[in-house]
């Protein structure tokens, strides 16, 4: 399962066996997102002037969804 933290503004993939209501607990600015894009996929979003949000929102490629996420581009740092 992979996480996003907006505290610490990082991807986090979460190792087996972890309890995942007391994850929430501990880290209640988590939210769960999808499988990170490979790098074809960011190309092919950059030169159609586009990007994804973690959660799949359409959004510039410097911005944020309507949900608050940040673009792909942004959190893996290439913008």
């Amino acid at each position: 399962m992979t996480e996003y933290s907006y505290r610490a503004g990082r991807i986090r993939k979460l190792k087996e066996g972890i309890d995942i209501n007391q994850y929430y607990l501990d880290h209640p600015d988590a939210v769960r997102i999808c499988k990170p894009p490979g790098v074809a996929t960011l190309e092919r979003w950059e030169s159609n002037g586009y990007c994804k949000a973690l959660d799949g929102c359409k959004v510039e490629p410097d911005g944020y969804c309507p949900h608050n996420l940040p673009s792909w581009l942004m959190v893996m740092e290439l913008i």
